[in-house]
């Protein structure tokens, strides 16, 4: 008899048994299930393994694996020697440069049976810098991965790079998406799915991380590794390196796997507490660099993601405008009161949208039947350097230098908007960014989850980057806003967020939403979705849809806001 016959698919008893069974037969948590069901569909069968190992790719470069061994355990140095031994893709060297007190060893048997592997007594311990350094100078290869000496490469991570390699001829840096395990027979677990290239996502954190990979060219370029980094250098290099290249490929495929043990941040992150005040140091110099702007950085709410003050420049005038066609007497007068009190900020005007006469305001713009192009109006009439939008749903602004913190990151040239973090009531969120191509047109990412929880990413507590988000309450460039051409009347809702966001990546500026700075509000239903508006829109920016939300990976789902692996 079959098991459907006994416990029914979606049967109370079936759900019953499943989770006695999870808790106490299962050797895998739900998390863990889940994941490997995904592994199951997503990674190379036996026969594509295979078929991976005769592909002869038109570009064939040299893939130099750099490790600095320190000590390492036997049994970790074999496991790693086997994960490349076992790549389908074969043309890799595997560079070490030993800073144990006494040479290693065992490791030695290991250069008389493969000619790939190349070793290097340091004499001295340089520090992880400097001794990956020296592993450098055995490379003799066209792009450098950098591996650690605990960690692993499933058998297909060189042939993906390689084909990557292949299919972006530009190429100049790589990673990927990564995961943890413990031991080579235990479950794989923490599965780290990332989005394309995110520069403001990685000023918060470094969430690039593994699998990273660098032509041998743009390695020469950057140096190698700087001592005065250690414990944060593999983000110093990754930073240093964005500010050289744009050829940045993200390969949305897990091709690390990080090895979790005691004396490892994959499972313990207060085991090398040093690495994320270097982590500091890392932040500020490269923002430094690459904005000419200083920040303030402070620890974030999670151990290695960062809060970033990011620092104004000179004076510049804000125009506020406000929507007031649906305020009652006096409701216009109450939001100029609570932004005189949550703002230290003093250059700023006020416009607002209304049929009567309003004190205490520089400009009245007149309504008529259309609000976008009252809102266009009102901004071309503006004499702000930046503007934002707010209505009679305003409640509260959490932070006094809220204009500041956004102009901060609006200053920056590639930037045309900021977004802020809505939440009601209940302090639950109303808005944190818009997925685009999530349920449909595009949907509104952790809708109804209590305002400051840790999720995925940390999408709602660090500043990073985003295709869309709600254009009202947001900091906007006025000069960009104009450049793309305002907003648009044919859509309405949330079309129109959408639509103006994509003609500012269009643009080639940057969509930006900083979830410290939290605004409450009293609901917000313009943002709903219009069935004949997702149409046209997805029409609209048909190529945009196809390639898919660039800073949302294609591995989560796009039906649950809350986030969740396909």
């Amino acid at each position: 008899m079959s098991i459907d016959r006994i416990l029914p698919r979606g049967s109370k008893r079936r759900e019953f048994i499943k989770n006695i069974y999870t808790k106490y037969f299962s050797k895998y948590s739900e998390e863990e299930r889940i994941y490997k069901n995904w592994i199951n569909k997503n990674e190379p069968s036996k026969e594509e393994l295979k078929n991976q190992r005769i592909t002869v790719f038109k570009v064939q470069p040299k893939i130099s694996i750099v490790v600095p061994v320190y000590n390492t355990p036997k049994d970790f140095f074999d496991e790693l020697v086997k994960s490349l031994q076992d790549q389908t893709y074969s043309n890799w060297e595997l560079c070490l440069a030993d800073g144990s007190p006494e040479p290693i060893e065992y490791i030695k048997e290991y250069l008389k049976k493969d000619d790939r592997i190349k070793y290097k007594i340091i004499g001295e311990n340089k520090g992880i810098s400097g001794n990956t350094n020296e592993a450098l100078t055995l490379a003799t290869g066209d792009f450098i991965g950098l591996l650690d000496h605990d960690d692993l490469l499933p058998s297909f991570s060189l042939y993906e790079i390689v084909k990557a390699i292949n299919e972006n001829s530009n190429v100049e840096f790589l990673y990927s998406d990564e995961d943890k395990l413990e031991t080579t027979k235990g479950p794989r677990y923490g599965v780290f799915f990332k989005p394309d290239f995110s520069p403001y996502t990685l000023n918060s954190a470094n969430y690039i991380c593994h699998f990273s990979v660098f032509k041998k060219e743009l390695m020469d370029k950057l140096g190698g590794f700087r001592s005065e980094y250690d414990g944060s250098q593999d983000f110093d290099i990754v930073a240093r390196a964005s500010e050289i290249t744009d050829n940045i490929v993200h390969i949305p495929k897990v091709l690390y796997h990080w090895r979790a043990h005691k004396n490892s941040t994959a499972q313990n992150s207060d085991s090398k507490p040093y690495a994320f005040e270097i982590g500091k140091k890392v932040i500020k110099d490269h923002i430094k660099r690459n904005l000419d702007t200083d920040v303030e950085v402070t620890d974030g709410l999670t151990p290695g993601s960062y809060e970033i003050k990011y620092i104004v420049k000179g004076n510049p005038k804000v125009s506020i405008i406000i929507d007031g066609r649906n305020c009652f007497e006096n409701d216009i007068q109450s939001i100029v009161e609570k932004l005189k009190k949550s703002t230290d900020y003093e250059n700023y005007e006020i416009i607002a949208i209304s049929s009567k006469e309003v004190e205490n305001v520089e400009k009245v713009v007149k309504p008529s039947q259309d609000i976008f192009k009252d809102y266009n109006e009102a901004i071309s009439q503006s004499n702000g350097k930046y503007f934002m939008i707010l209505d009679e749903k305003l409640d509260y602004i959490d932070k006094k230098s809220f204009i500041q913190d956004l102009i901060g990151i609006c200053q920056d040239k590639n930037v045309g908007i900021v977004g802020t973090k809505l939440y009601n009531k209940e302090e639950l969120v109303e808005h944190c960014g818009i997925i685009l191509g999530m349920n449909g047109m595009a949907d509104l990412l952790y809708k109804g989850v209590p305002k400051d929880i840790g999720t995925y990413m940390q999408r709602l507590l660090i500043i990073h980057n985003v295709s869309c988000v709600y254009t009202k309450y947001a900091m906007i460039d006025k000069d960009v806003f104009m450049q793309i051409g305002g907003f648009t009347s044919e859509f309405t809702g949330l079309a129109v967020s959408v639509d103006t966001c994509l003609k500012m990546l269009a643009s080639g500026k940057q969509v930006i939403i900083n979830p410290i700075i939290s605004i409450k509000v009293r609901g917000v239903n313009q943002i709903e979705k219009n069935k004949e508006d997702e149409e046209k829109i997805m029409n609209k920016w048909r190529e945009e849809y196809k390639k898919g939300d660039a800073y949302f990976s294609p591995n989560l789902s796009k039906t649950n806001t809350g986030i969740s692996i396909i």
